[in-house]
């Protein structure tokens, strides 16, 4: 274990860069960053959070997270039924506080529901009655309406035509996940088009992040509140956040679902 901390270590001083330096990149706190390098994970929240540091303190000082965290798997599997454990409670827990809100809400909504359609149902009653009792209304002059309806018919052709081919140029992005985890989100992207816009935003303060579209790293950078970066992507995309939470992503202009770990998190989207 000391020898993963003693490589990473190295290289940050390699690079003359200090651990409150790298909190900044990273966004990880010194305590963690410090527990790394010691190579002492117990003090880390949970087992998949220091996997998910490693990575971030490998790619802030140049080295290959995938090939570093592939050689040292095994630091990762000592405690991997303690971390299931903990991972099996907190799900029981959330799904009972989300089935007391959806009946809470539901024995709400039901009354209000059972209101809207009896005042339907009396509108529907009195709207019949009124027109029985107001009769036939006079009919039309058809040969004036016979006048207006075929000076009318050909704009009215031409504009369902328009609205046809309007409708047939729609071209929508949809997206749905396909695996989670507390490090990783993958999502499955299904487009007409030959290519995707994919939008990174900081609506938040800052966010360290590392993209790589189609393959090739593109971006690595410390972005702050109110930048933006578009991305043309043909196949997929592959963005590692420091600080998601500040972060908001967008595919062809629809927000994927927010993240709220403080911790960093991997999103790929794919089509």
């Amino acid at each position: 274990m000391n020898e993963l901390g003693d490589i990473l270590k190295n290289a940050r001083l390699k690079k003359g860069m200090t651990l409150d330096d790298l909190q900044e990149i990273t966004k990880i706190r010194t305590k963690y960053l410090k527990a790394i390098e010691d190579g002492d994970f117990n003090v880390m929240p949970a087992l998949v959070y220091a996997k998910g540091f490693v990575k971030s303190y490998a790619e802030a000082v140049g080295i290959d997270p995938y090939e570093l965290l592939n050689k040292y798997s095994y630091l990762f599997e000592d405690e991997k039924e303690k971390e299931e454990e903990r991972q099996y409670v907190k799900p029981d827990i959330e799904e009972k506080k989300a089935f007391d809100i959806f009946e809470a809400l539901r024995k709400l909504v039901k009354p209000f529901i059972g209101f809207i359609v009896v005042c339907l149902f009396a509108f529907g009653i009195y709207y019949m009655v009124n027109q029985i009792n107001r009769g036939l209304a006079p009919l039309p002059d058809t040969t004036q309406s016979s006048k207006d309806t075929s000076s009318k018919a050909p704009d009215n052709k031409n504009n369902t035509t328009s609205n046809d081919v309007y409708n047939n140029n729609v071209k929508t992005t949809t997206f749905s996940v396909i695996n989670s985890t507390k490090s990783e989100v993958d999502y499955k992207v299904v487009h007409a088009g030959d290519s995707y816009k994919v939008d990174l935003s900081i609506p938040g303060q800052k966010c360290w992040v590392s993209v790589k579209v189609d393959g090739a790293s593109t971006y690595q950078y410390l972005m702050t509140s109110g930048m933006t970066k578009t991305f043309d992507v043909k196949n997929n995309i592959e963005i590692l956040m420091g600080n998601p939470p500040d972060a908001k992503i967008t595919v062809d202009g629809q927000e994927i679902p927010h993240i709220d770990i403080p911790a960093p998190v991997t999103v790929k989207l794919e089509k």
